[in-house]
C-alpha cells in the first residue's frame, strides 16, 4: 500500500497535475493508492489527523508526502513503513522560503523522518545538503514530473514573431524591476511584452500594495499584463510567445519555463541556479545584466535542450529506484 500525503490541488497549481500523476503512476505499476489531503487551513484538517492516526500499517507499505514539511509525519513517524517525500521549496532559502499557510515548517527536525528525500533540481539538493548536511545522505534527485501530452493541444498555434513574454509570478524575487526595464529596452526595439498572471480578486497583479502600483507603472511604459483565469486560457496565450524569459533568482526548478519550452518558445534565462540543468548555454545569460537578455532576445537562439528529463515516466522511474521497487 502507498499513503500518498498530499495538499488539495486547484487548476494551475503544481498540485493539481502532480497529485494525479502519483497516483495513476503508482497504481499502474500495481501499488493500491490511499490519498489522504492535508488542508491546515479548512476544518477537514480534523478528519485527515483522525484518518491517518487510526491507520495500521505494516512494514512493508510506504509513506509518500508531497510536501516533506507536513507536520503530518510527526504523527506518521512511529508508524511501520518507509517514508518518502518531495521537497518543492526550502524555508530556510533567503529568497522566496517555503512557506505553509497554518504551519510551522520545522524542515531541520522533520527532514530527519524520512528514507528518502526527493529533490526537483540537483541545484536544490546542493542547496538543501548545505543548509542541512546532516541530511545529505537522504536526498536524491528525481526532477519534477510533467504531462507534455497535456501541451500538445497547443504547440499548432502560431507564435507571434515580435512577441515576448514574461510568466514568472510578479513578486520581489523575481525582479520585477529588471523584468520592466527589460520589457522597455525591448518595446523600444519593436517587440510586443507580456506578463501572464493568475489574476486576484479585480484582475489584480498582486496582493502586495507596492508591487500593484509597480505593475501599474509596467503597464505606462508598454508592458501589457496579461490575466489568465484558467489554465487552458494561459497556455493558449503562452503558446503564442516567440521567446520567453525569466528575471527570477529563486527557482528550484521553473516549471513556467518547462511549459513555455515544451510550447516551443525559445528561452532565456538566468546562468544560475538550476535552470543550466535543462536549457542550452547559448540561451543563458550572467544575473542581472540587461544587455546580455536584451541581446539574447534579439538573437532568439534556437538550440536542443533537456527538458525531457522532466516527463512523468523518467521520474516516477527516478522515485520507483529511490524505493528500491
Amino acid at each position: 500500500m502507498l499513503y500518498f500525503i498530499t495538499y488539495p490541488s486547484w487548476e494551475g497549481h503544481w498540485h493539481w497535475s502532480y497529485n494525479y500523476i502519483i497516483e495513476t503512476g503508482f497504481r499502474q505499476i500495481g501499488l493500491a493508492v490511499k490519498t489522504i489531503v492535508t488542508d491546515y487551513t479548512s476544518p477537514s484538517i480534523q478528519k485527515a489527523v483522525a484518518e491517518i492516526q487510526a491507520i495500521e500499517s505494516t512494514a512493508d507499505d510506504i509513506w509518500l508526502f508531497s510536501v516533506a514539511q507536513n507536520p503530518i509525519i510527526e504523527l506518521v513517524e512511529q508508524k511501520p513503513g518507509r517514508k518518502f517525500a518531495n521537497i518543492s521549496n526550502l524555508s530556510c532559502f533567503p529568497y522566496d522560503p517555503a512557506r505553509l499557510e497554518g504551519v510551522n515548517m520545522q524542515e531541520e527536525k522533520r527532514f530527519g523522518y524520512y528514507d528518502k528525500l526527493f529533490c526537483n533540481s540537483h541545484w536544490s539538493l546542493e542547496s538543501a545538503a548545505a543548509y542541512y548536511p546532516q541530511h545529505r545522505s537522504r536526498l536524491t534527485y528525481t526532477g519534477f514530473p510533467l504531462d507534455f501530452n497535456q501541451y500538445e493541444p497547443y504547440c499548432s498555434m502560431p507564435k507571434q514573431a515580435n512577441l515576448v513574454v514574461f510568466n514568472q509570478r510578479f513578486s520581489w524575487e523575481r525582479l520585477p524591476l529588471i523584468e520592466i526595464e527589460l520589457a522597455r529596452r525591448l518595446i523600444a526595439q519593436g517587440y510586443e511584452t507580456w506578463h501572464l498572471y493568475a489574476p486576484l480578486a479585480g484582475n489584480q497583479v498582486s496582493a502586495d500594495p507596492r508591487l500593484q502600483q509597480l505593475a501599474l507603472i509596467a503597464q505606462s511604459a508598454g508592458l501589457k499584463f496579461i490575466p489568465n483565469p484558467t489554465k487552458k486560457g494561459y497556455l493558449k496565450n503562452l503558446a503564442q510567445a516567440a521567446v520567453v524569459v525569466t528575471t527570477s533568482i529563486c527557482d528550484n526548478l521553473s516549471v513556467a519555463m518547462l511549459e513555455a519550452m515544451a510550447l516551443g518558445a525559445v528561452p532565456v534565462a538566468p546562468n544560475a541556479m538550476a535552470f543550466p540543468e535543462f536549457i542550452h548555454p547559448d540561451n543563458l545569460y550572467p544575473p542581472y545584466d540587461l544587455d546580455y537578455m536584451e541581446q539574447l532576445v534579439i538573437e532568439h537562439p534556437q538550440r536542443p535542450h533537456s527538458i525531457e528529463q522532466y516527463t512523468h515516466e523518467r521520474v516516477l522511474a527516478r522515485y520507483l529506484a529511490a524505493m528500491g521497487l
